[in-house]
C-alpha cells in the first residue's frame, strides 16, 4: 500500500504522485470503485490523499489500484504516514539544534536508526520509553540526547479514562462501614471514586490501554459487589 496525492483526472484514469517515493503512478477507472463509475471524479479529487494498492511495477509505469484498500487497511496507512512525516518534522528540529542540515542528519543517523527501528517515529517512541538503547544501538551520545530531548518535548501521551457507575446496598447493621471498606479497596486499587447519591458511586479508571483499564475496573467493581453480598447486601455496576 502506498499514500498518493492525485495530480490529474482523466475520464478513464487518474494519475497519482507516490508520495513516498515521489513516482506517478495511474489508476485505471476499472480500480476505483467496486461498482460501476460513470464518473471518476465521483470517486477522486485532485489534491486529495488516497491509499492505493500497487498493482504493477515497470519501467515506466505504476499501476494503482484505489478499490481493493478497504477503509480499515486505508485510516491504518494514512495514520502510519502522518506519523512518520511527524517523526522527519522532529528530526528536522533536532538537526536545526545541532546546527545540522536534515540531509546530514539522515547520513549521520537517520538511515541508521530506520534499518534499527523500521521507522523514525518508532526511533522517537524509543527515545521515551527505552532512551539507553540509542547508544546502545551504535548512536552517537550528541545525537542521541537531543533525540531524546525534543522526543519529551513533542511527544504526549494520551491517557484514557474509563467509567463505571456502582451501585451498592448492605442490609447489615454495620453496611455504612461495610460499604465504606468496600469502596476504600476499590481506591487502593488505583481507581478514583466519586459519590454521586446513594446507594451510587462512580469508579473512574485511567491508564494508556483502553482495553486494559476497561477490564480493571470490571474486575474491581464485580470484587466490590462481591464484597457486598458477601456482607448481606447486593450491588451492580455499569459502564458510562
Amino acid at each position: 500500500m502506498v499514500v498518493c496525492e492525485i495530480t490529474k483526472i482523466n475520464p478513464n484514469s487518474a494519475y497519482a504522485n507516490l508520495l513516498e517515493y515521489d513516482r506517478i503512478g495511474m489508476i485505471h477507472v476499472s480500480e476505483v470503485a467496486k461498482r460501476w463509475v460513470r464518473n471518476i471524479r465521483e470517486f477522486v479529487k485532485e489534491n486529495s490523499l488516497v491509499v492505493c494498492e500497487v498493482l504493477r511495477v515497470e519501467p515506466n509505469a505504476i499501476s494503482l489500484s484505489l478499490k481493493r484498500v478497504n477503509r480499515s487497511r486505508s485510516d491504518r496507512k494514512l495514520q502510519e504516514y502522518k506519523k512518520e512525516r511527524n517523526a522527519e518534522k522532529l528530526m528536522e528540529q533536532v538537526a536545526k539544534q545541532l546546527k545540522k542540515s536534515l540531509g546530514e542528519a539522515y547520513e549521520t543517523v537517520g538511515y541508521k536508526l530506520l534499518d534499527e527501528f523500521g521507522s523514525l517515529h518508532r526511533t522517537f517512541e524509543i527515545a521515551l520509553k527505552n532512551p539507553d538503547l540509542l547508544t546502545e544501538k551504535g548512536v552517537d551520545k550528541k545525537w542521541a540526547e537531543t533525540i531524546i530531548e525534543i522526543a519529551k518535548k513533542s511527544f504526549v501521551k494520551k491517557i484514557f479514562e474509563v467509567r463505571a457507575m456502582l451501585s451498592l446496598i448492605c442490609y447489615d447493621p454495620r453496611g455504612v462501614d461495610v460499604i465504606k471498606g468496600v469502596l476504600s479497596g476499590v481506591s487502593g486499587k488505583g481507581m478514583e471514586v466519586k459519590y454521586i447519591s446513594a446507594p451510587k458511586y462512580m469508579v473512574i479508571g485511567k491508564g494508556e490501554n483502553v482495553k486494559e483499564i476497561r477490564e480493571v475496573v470490571e474486575n474491581v467493581c464485580n470484587e466490590a459487589v462481591a464484597a457486598v453480598e458477601k456482607a448481606g447486601g447486593e450491588g451492580d455496576f455499569s459502564f458510562i
